[in-house]
């Protein structure tokens, strides 16, 4: 057996110590080491997410030795790892912005050496601009609801998603204050009111927070006058005989112009007009009496739409007054006269006579005379027509002898 003295074993042991202590030790960048930080974007939305890349390279311009230990620290959301070893002079780590707005200054440092800040916007700190629409700039002064819509892009003008914006407003009342774009970089609220109001949008709340504004007017709704020309009375009308209405705007001095009109005579009957410029006038023929609601849909040029309603009543056609009276003058000879009386403004057309044995003759007078073949009693039928189409009818029985 061979003799080991023991100041080599315990040589050996501090040795192995040495190497094993070497190993658990970090390797650090060495002195006057540059590190650069790199980003593949300058902006993310809240909950984003970007890679982080250090170059790191010695003073003598070639990279570090591979698994150098960087650490990587930022003043907002979370490095992910906050260490990480090099490879080829590099090593990339993953920023995640949290739910606060803000500017993200990053650094990585190793031993002695620090990279500059690379900065990042997150939220409504990467905002550029923001514009304001809504779906109707005008609403009617009985009240009504539009949606505002604000668009948010960042400094490259690229949409900004999950980013706040307030919503304010100088009256009326907004269904939500502050609301996050989505992914096309818009977020909405809604407003109602009754009165004319001035909406703002704004994003981000420090130094220099960019904003939009919108008016929305008030206007009342268009109104439109329906009246009925002629007939027998006020909205009245008569089956088989043409109604006319006339339609003409009664607010023209506080409501936009009217661009379209539409109007539904209550029978299933829809018809659409155009714009409607002074008095127009529409003709429409009614099959059965009742009262029918007649509806005139007006639509204004700032897209607001007002309804006007009127009971219309439909009667009978007119029947004319019509007597017939007869004198017999013997040999079979007998004279007729008739009386009409028909509605103001129109005269009776044709007398239409049958005289019950086989004969008719029309006549343009009340007045004739009728020759019967034989002695009998005889039933006399007269209708009347005048120049509107109205109609009468009389019944007279004659003895002829």
């Amino acid at each position: 057996m061979s003799f080991v003295p023991r100041s080599a074993v315990l040589l050996a042991f501090v040795v192995v110590s040495a190497v094993a202590g070497c190993d658990k030790v970090p390797l650090l960048a060495p002195t006057n080491t540059t590190i650069r930080l790199v980003a593949t974007v300058g902006v993310l939305p809240l909950a984003g997410s970007t890679d982080i890349t250090a170059v790191v390279i010695e003073s003598a311009g070639t990279p570090v030795q591979n698994g150098t230990v960087i650490s990587f620290t930022s003043s907002l959301g979370t490095i992910e790892p906050h260490e990480a070893r090099t490879s080829n002079g590099q090593v990339t780590v993953r920023f995640v912005a949290g739910g606060q707005s803000g500017k993200a200054a990053i650094s990585a440092f190793s031993g002695g050496s620090k990279s500059d800040d690379l900065e990042i916007l997150v939220g409504a700190a990467a905002a550029g601009a923001v514009t304001l629409r809504a779906g109707q700039t005008s609403l009617p002064t009985t009240g009504g609801t539009t949606t505002m819509i604000a668009t948010v892009v960042d400094t490259g003008g690229n949409p900004l998603p999950n980013t706040p914006v307030a919503f304010s407003t100088s009256a009326g009342t907004l269904s939500q204050s502050t609301a996050l774009t989505n992914s096309l970089g818009e977020a909405r609220s809604d407003l109602t009111t009754n009165v004319a109001a001035k909406v703002t949008a704004s994003v981000g709340g420090g130094a220099t927070p960019v904003s939009a504004t919108l008016d929305i007017v008030v206007t009342d709704l268009p109104v439109v006058d329906i009246a009925v020309v002629g007939g027998t009375g006020t909205n009245t009308a008569e089956i088989g005989l043409p109604t006319v209405f006339s339609l003409k705007q009664a607010n023209a001095t506080t409501s936009s112009a009217i661009r379209s009109l539409r109007i539904d005579f209550g029978d299933g009957t829809i018809q659409s007009l155009g714009p409607l410029s002074g008095t127009i006038t529409v003709s429409h023929q009614y099959a059965r009496t009742g009262f029918y609601t007649v509806a005139v849909t007006a639509t204004d040029a700032l897209g607001l739409v007002g309804v006007t309603t009127m009971i219309l009543q439909v009667n009978d056609r007119f029947a004319i007054p019509l007597t017939v009276t007869s004198s017999n003058l013997g040999n079979g000879i007998v004279n007729f006269s008739a009386t009409a009386t028909p509605r103001t403004g129109t005269t009776i057309r044709v007398y239409e006579w049958d005289f019950g044995d086989g004969t008719v003759i029309t006549t343009t007078g009340g007045l004739t005379t009728h020759r019967y073949s034989s002695v009998g009693t005889y039933r006399v039928t007269l209708r009347v027509i005048a120049t509107n189409g109205d109609e009468g009818s009389a019944v007279l029985d004659v003895r002829a002898s």
